[in-house]
């Protein structure tokens, strides 16, 4: 299970700095979502991973 999680953050991260190289202004509320998640996921995958 945590390693979806990874991929998911991994994807997140992806996604964020595609839209950061990318401009134009319709995309701040888009970035300021992703980057909140980032630290949500990796909490998660932390959390997850350290059970074992």
């Amino acid at each position: 299970m945590s390693t979806l999680y990874s991929v998911l953050t991994l994807f997140a991260v992806l996604c964020l700095l595609a839209l950061l190289l990318r401009p134009g202004r319709g995309r701040a509320m888009t970035v300021w979502l992703l980057a909140a998640l980032i630290p949500l996921l990796t909490a998660v995958t932390v959390a997850l991973g350290s059970g074992r």
